[in-house]
C-alpha cells in the first residue's frame, strides 16, 4: 500500500479483542462495510486469553452494591446484557449453561469460536481485519472524527468513515500512564493481561478532542505470589491466588486492611497502595484443602496453587503452628510478632463475634485454626484499567464539556468509570458497550 492511498467504508474499529470484534460483527450482520485496525499481530486482545467467562450482576442494585461507579454506564451492562447472550446463542457458538459468578450471574462461550465468526461476517460483507497495523491519529473535520490514519509495514493509509470505534482495552501494559493514573507502585505491577493495550484509545480520544473521565484508580486485578514473573498466558492463573477470600491478609505492619471476603480483586487495589505494595496471605488447612487446590469457577482445572508458587521460588511456608508464623513473617520483613497478634485477634473474633473484627468480615466468617497454616507473599497484578475516556450511556465520546464528539464511539475498557473499586464483568463490559455502541449508530434495533 502506498502511503497516500485512501480506503472508505461505512464503520471503522480500533481494537479487535471482545469489543471491537463483537461490534464489527453486529454491525457487518447488517450490511455495513466494516474496517478493524488490530496493532497486535492477531487478533483477540485479552479476551483471547480469558476463561470466557461472560457475567455480570443480577441487577443495578446489586452491581452498585459491589462497585460506585457511574450508575449510568453500569446500567448499559445491566440492559444489554440479556441481548448480548441472545445475540450470541442465536449464533451458533458453544456457550455453557448459565450459573452464578460472584454476586451475578453468566456463562461461559466459546471465545475462539466467537471472534473467528466476527471476522467471517466482516470479510463476507466486503471488510478487512487489518492486524499488525498502528492508529497514528484520528481525522477530525469540522468537528467530527471521520477517520484515521494507520500505519502498516507497507505504508500508512487513511481509512474514512462516517462512523469510528475505539475499542483498544485500556491502558494496562503502559507502566507510565498505570503509575500516574492509579498509583505510583503500579508502575512495577505485572501484566496479567495482552501486552498491547497500552492506552491508545486514551490518547487517540482525547487528541481528536475527547476527555479523561476524572479521576479514577481503580483497576481489575488478582493478588499473584511474589516474587515470581509470569511468562506464559497460563501463568495468569497459576500464580493467582484465588482462594484469598477464605484467608486473612497481612501488611508489612502486620496489620488486617481488607475484608478479604469482598473478593481477591477488589483486595489487589488495597495490597497495591500497603508498604512495599505487597502482602502476607494467610489460610490454614481447612481452605487449603477446600479452596485453594479447587477450580476458581465451573469447568476451570484445579490445580494446587500454593505448591505451584513454592515451586517458582515464591516466598512462602507450610508451618505447623501460628507460633512460627512471626519467625517467618518477620524474615519476610514483615513484622512478626504484630502478624501473630492480628491472627489470634481474628481467630477469637470470629469464634466469639465476628461482626467484631476490624477490618469487618461480610463473609467466610470462620477462625483460621486447623494445622497446617500456610503463608504466602502475594503482590497484585493487573488485568485491565477502570480510567478512561468520558463517555455517556450511548457509548459517544465526550468533550470536556459533556458534548458528544460527532463520528466517535467508545466501548470496552476504554470507556472511563463504568466500574471504580468493584467489578461486574470485563467481557461483559466489552460486549455491552459495543452493542450499545452500534444500536446508536443505527446497526442494531433499539
Amino acid at each position: 500500500m502506498s502511503a497516500a492511498e485512501t480506503l472508505d467504508c461505512d464503520l471503522l474499529v480500533i481494537g479487535a479483542g471482545m469489543a471491537g470484534m463483537t461490534a464489527a460483527a453486529l454491525a457487518a450482520e447488517r450490511g455495513a462495510r466494516v474496517m478493524v485496525v488490530e496493532k497486535a499481530p492477531e487478533i483477540g486482545g485479552s479476551a483471547a486469553l480469558s476463561g470466557g467467562y461472560l457475567w455480570t450482576a443480577t441487577s443495578l442494585n446489586q452491581a452498585r452494591r459491589h462497585d460506585d461507579g457511574d450508575p449510568e454506564l453500569k446500567q448499559v451492562v445491566i440492559e444489554e446484557y440479556p441481548q448480548v447472550m441472545a445475540w450470541l446463542v442465536s449464533s451458533g457458538i458453544d456457550i455453557g449453561r448459565p450459573h452464578a459468578v460472584l454476586y451475578g450471574r453468566g456463562r461461559q462461550i466459546d471465545m475462539a469460536a466467537h471472534l473467528r465468526r466476527a471476522v467471517r461476517l466482516v470479510e463476507s460483507a466486503s471488510g478487512h481485519v487489518v492486524r499488525s497495523t498502528i492508529t497514528h491519529r484520528l481525522i477530525v473535520e469540522n468537528g467530527a472524527v471521520c477517520g484515521a490514519v494507520t500505519g502498516h509495514a507497507d505504508g500508512d493509509v487513511a481509512i474514512r468513515a462516517p462512523t469510528m470505534l475505539l475499542a483498544t482495552g485500556g491502558f494496562q501494559a503502559n507502566p507510565e500512564l498505570r503509575a500516574r493514573h492509579i498509583h505510583p507502585a503500579a508502575r512495577e505491577m505485572q501484566l496479567r493481561s495482552n501486552p498491547v493495550s497500552s492506552g491508545d484509545g486514551l490518547t487517540l480520544g482525547i487528541a481528536a478532542g475527547g476527555a479523561w473521565a476524572g479521576p479514577n484508580s481503580g483497576f481489575y486485578g488478582h493478588l499473584v505470589a511474589h516474587p515470581v514473573t509470569m511468562k506464559t498466558d497460563s501463568d495468569f492463573v497459576r500464580f493467582t491466588q484465588y482462594h484469598s477470600i477464605h484467608g486473612v491478609l497481612l501488611n508489612r505492619q502486620g496489620q488486617r486492611f481488607a475484608d478479604e471476603s469482598d473478593d481477591d480483586h477488589a483486595s489487589s487495589q488495597l495490597v497495591l497502595r500497603q508498604n512495599g505494595a505487597t502482602a502476607l496471605l494467610v489460610w490454614d488447612d481447612h481452605v487449603q484443602k477446600n479452596f485453594a487446590v479447587a477450580a476458581p469457577v465451573a469447568g476451570a482445572e484445579p490445580l494446587d496453587r500454593f505448591q505451584i508458587a513454592m515451586d517458582a521460588g515464591a516466598r512462602c511456608a507450610k508451618l505447623d503452628s501460628l507460633e512460627e508464623l512471626a519467625v517467618f513473617a518477620g524474615q519476610l520483613g514483615f513484622d512478626g510478632p504484630a502478624c501473630l497478634a492480628s491472627m489470634s485477634a481474628y481467630n477469637e473474633a470470629m469464634r466469639a463475634a465476628p461482626e467484631r473484627a476490624v477490618p469487618a468480615r461480610e463473609k467466610n466468617d470462620r477462625p483460621l485454626d486447623r494445622a497446617p497454616f500456610y503463608a504466602l507473599e502475594v503482590a497484585s497484578a493487573i488485568t485491565f484499567t477502570y480510567g478512561g475516556l468520558f463517555v455517556d450511556d450511548r457509548a459517544r465520546a465526550l468533550d470536556c464539556f459533556g458534548a458528544p464528539i460527532p463520528g466517535l464511539l467508545v466501548a470496552g475498557a476504554d470507556v472511563g468509570n463504568a466500574y471504580r473499586r468493584g467489578y461486574c464483568g470485563g467481557l461483559a463490559l466489552a460486549a455491552t458497550f459495543a452493542m450499545r455502541a452500534m444500536r446508536t449508530a443505527g446497526y442494531c434495533d433499539g
